[in-house]
């Protein structure tokens, strides 16, 4: 009987402590998170976009005219670069080797003319002293011997001048001022043509901002309009309009939200920066307004 009760017991003290913790889990809980601030609209009538920073006339991605392991890096992400400076250099020893060979070879050209034109004398003096001692064709051969010798040392010449030229296929010199956005480059590396290993851009920012196609028809390009730092909504940026690009395309650049749609395709609008009292970076996204006189 003793065993009985003690079962119960523990068996309403276990009922007990169910509900208890189904209570506590149930109430509210307070997050010590604090929610985004909003963002004021600074017009009536918009239409929003997401805005991407990027540099001025585009971010340029380079490359080198062919691909190979990199053989000095003298350039790093955040740099400052000049137009015409070296960035970068790929290994050329199979091109010096090339080049030596051929420098050889241009050396024995330069020594089969010289055996060519001494035979060449010696029967133009021999025909000029005796012209019955030298048939005409033994004359005319030992002429065409001195032109193909002559052709060949031009051949070599022409050939050692290209390979020389190739050493600046090596070489990645910067095309514009401006600094380094992206640099992937480490010396013994393998650089691959067309990667995007060097992405440099000038000083100054655009933003690049993609409209919704549900949302083109709204748009008129040389309005007012203001960009948000996402999260300070103080942060504002007056923006002028520079150009649109003619093309619809597919979205890529996602904001997160759930609500947002993937499937959709976009205007891209090139807005420049009219003043900035506070530090952007390239691949920055930001909250476009645009303001527009026609309703939703």
């Amino acid at each position: 009987m003793r065993l009985f009760y003690t079962l119960l017991t523990l068996s309403i003290l276990g009922i007990v402590v169910v509900m208890i913790d189904i209570f506590y889990n149930q109430m509210p809980q307070t997050g010590n998170s604090e929610a985004l601030p909003k963002v004021e609209l600074p017009f009536k009538d918009f239409v929003a976009g997401v805005g991407i920073v990027e540099a001025k006339d585009k971010n340029l991605v380079l490359s080198a005219r062919t691909s190979g392991i990199l053989k000095t890096v003298l350039v790093h992400t955040g740099d400052s670069i000049k137009k015409g400076e070296l960035l970068f250099s790929l290994d050329d020893s199979a091109l010096e080797q090339q080049i030596t060979v051929a420098k050889q070879e241009s050396i024995l050209a330069q020594m089969k003319l010289k055996v060519a034109n001494d035979q060449f004398k010696i029967i133009k003096k021999t025909k000029r002293i005796s012209p019955q001692m030298v048939t005409n064709e033994k004359y005319e051969s030992k002429e065409d011997q001195v032109e193909v010798a002559n052709k060949a040392l031009l051949l070599s010449h022409t050939k050692l001048n290209a390979l020389e030229k190739d050493r600046e296929l090596y070489k990645v010199y910067a095309p514009i001022d401006g600094y380094v956005l992206v640099s992937k480059l480490n010396v013994g590396a393998f650089f691959a043509q067309n990667s995007k290993q060097l992405i440099i851009g000038k000083h100054g920012f655009n933003i690049r901002v993609s409209i919704n196609e549900y949302d083109i028809w709204k748009f008129e390009p040389h309005t007012n309009a203001i960009a948000f730092v996402r999260g300070h909504p103080h942060m504002k940026l007056p923006l002028h309009y520079l150009y649109t690009v003619p093309y619809v395309v597919a979205k890529t650049d996602l904001t997160g939200k759930s609500t947002e749609r993937t499937d959709t395709r976009v205007l891209q609008v090139v807005y420049g920066i009219e003043k900035t009292d506070f530090p952007l970076f390239s691949g920055e996204q930001l909250d476009v307004f645009i303001k527009t006189s026609k309703g939703k």
